[in-house]
């Protein structure tokens, strides 16, 4: 019988073999609709087949034992089959029943049909009782060979999914899922609205990037504090304003209930009106960052003659903080006042000037990282000494056509962060003295467009790019991926998947995971 090549990878921390392959032709197939296809478990039951359907399934069962080993993240491809000359085309599609067994011996079992054409997932069905461990898997359609991946990353907990990672991990080490103009699922324009559940479901759900864009609501007097949320021109809401206070103080609480988290937070002024980034930098100061300054992150005084706050942060040094990305320019370090302003500094100071620093003395006035050198449309922004950050943000999708474009340049960026080795202190640096941390990878899955959602479904199918890429000599972290209107119709699928690649670096850092020689032919 004919069935379509499958590739299936190996997304756990132990190594799976892949011990049996049935193909059946599945009579029930005949009366679904590949279209709308889950492979979740349904409610409702679909009419049993005649007694001649199942005859004929019967004969169209083949089987064929395999032993092929795959170690975490290697694949393997399952290679076409042709017709046989008796198949019968009215009987159903080919299904494909995998038998895997984990380390410990036990099997489990996932039947798939690889022509179908939506993205789903479900758990394998486990053939011995109480399994240690339980498997799920994501299957992904794709225009040339379908993949499946094998993971137990199902079980974290999401909403505290960082707090079970090593202190000494850089930032930039990690896989972490994000939000586009994370502000913006109120009811709006469509062509506005890039989310579709609030900012606590985010968080709750594993989102730690969050992208949000404001406007001061005056754009002279440092007195007022409402700063608009808003996307672009517009305001993000059809029933009234919205303001940056609440949504803080929804994060504040998230960080109370979850210490061991942290929340990565760009902050843009975007919108109409008259205000300078340096007013709204003043705004900020004053009104959030000043009366909250244990909610953010406050890098150490630069070394003199190094720029100020560029250095990628430890996970330790965040927890229970937020960690400002500052894509606006900052205000002159001298604190606002009502007398006339001071006089600028020199021009031909090459430095930053300093001002005498307020308590607590080790601190500047200033939380997280500088992100002002920022490029527009970015297909690839390399790091700099003095902007570590590495961004893909290809956004002006002025026809659909574009898009298989941007999911190349995202699938793209994917690879170059999962091609690097971060330093860990005390692991493969000096505990004392390490290595600075490598570049942030920001990758923007989204666009700008009229139809939006269109381009959200395409990019959320994204999963290819993580699920086929692979980079041997890396630690396999995705960086940061930043995402349109996720957990649409409770769909996590993606979010968990990166959650889950942070695998890559505890297995080189040697806290997860074990080794074996594999059998087959195996997949890059």
């Amino acid at each position: 019988m004919a069935s379509p090549a499958l590739t299936i990878r190996n997304f756990t921390v132990y190594p799976i073999t892949l011990k049996h392959i049935s193909r059946f032709q599945d009579p029930n197939s005949r009366q679904s609709n590949a279209s709308v296809f889950s492979f979740g478990p349904k409610n409702s039951t679909s009419p049993a087949p005649a007694a001649s359907a199942l005859g004929e399934h019967a004969k169209s069962y083949r089987d064929e034992e395999v032993d092929v080993r795959l170690l975490a993240f290697e694949a393997y491809t399952i290679p076409s089959t042709t017709s046989d000359s008796d198949d019968n085309p009215q009987i159903g599609t080919t299904t494909i029943r995998l038998t895997l067994e984990t380390h410990d011996g036990v099997r489990h079992r996932i039947d798939i049909n690889p022509s179908y054409t939506q993205k789903a997932s479900r758990p394998l069905t486990p053939l011995s009782p109480n399994p240690s461990i339980t498997l799920s898997s994501l299957y992904h359609p794709a225009n040339t060979i379908s993949h499946l991946t094998i993971h137990t990353h199902h079980s974290y907990d999401l909403s505290k999914w960082m707090s079970h990672l090593p202190s000494t991990l850089p930032l930039s080490a990690l896989s972490i899922p994000g939000t586009h103009n994370s502000h913006t699922h109120y009811r709006a324009l469509p062509s506005v609205r890039c989310q579709v559940v609030d900012l606590k479901t985010q968080l709750s759900h594993g989102i730690r990037f969050l992208d949000i864009r404001v406007q001061p609501a005056h754009a002279t007097d440092v007195s007022k504090k409402d700063l608009y949320l808003v996307h672009g021109a517009f305001p993000i809401s059809l029933t009234g304003p919205k303001y940056l206070a609440p949504l803080l103080e929804t994060c504040y609480s998230f960080l109370d209930e979850n210490p061991g988290e942290t929340i990565l937070i760009s902050l843009k002024r975007e919108g109409v009106g008259n205000a300078t980034d340096e007013h709204l930098s003043r705004v900020l100061e004053r009104h959030y960052f000043r009366p909250n300054r244990s909610k953010w992150y406050f890098p150490p005084l630069a070394d003199p003659g190094s720029p100020e706050g560029i250095r990628i942060p430890y996970l330790g040094d965040v927890r229970g903080k937020l960690v400002l990305l500052r894509r606006y320019t900052a205000h002159s370090e001298e604190p606002p006042s009502s007398s006339p302003p001071s006089p600028s500094p020199s021009p031909s100071s090459s430095q930053p000037t300093h001002p005498h620093p307020p308590p607590p003395p080790t601190l500047p006035s200033l939380p997280g990282l500088a992100a002002t050198h920022w490029p527009h449309n970015a297909t690839h922004s390399p790091p700099t000494p003095t902007f570590p950050i590495s961004l893909q943000d290809y956004c002006d999708i002025l026809h659909p056509a574009s898009i298989p474009l941007k999911l190349s340049h995202a699938t793209s960026h994917i690879a170059r962060c999962a091609a690097n080795t971060a330093f860990v202190p005390g692991v493969n640096t000096d505990e004392k003295n390490p290595c600075p941390p490598h570049a942030l990878y920001l990758n923007f899955l989204s666009g700008s467009n009229f139809w939006r959602r269109e381009l959200a479904k395409q990019d959320r199918g994204n999963e290819i790019g993580l699920i086929r890429r692979a980079s041997p000599k890396g630690d396999m972290s995705t960086g940061v991926i930043i995402m349109d209107n996720v957990g649409e119709g409770g769909d996590w699928d993606l979010v968990r998947l990166i959650v889950g690649c942070n695998m890559g670096v505890l297995m080189k850092m040697g806290i997860v995971g074990a080794g074996g020689n594999g059998n087959g032919t195996k997949d890059n």
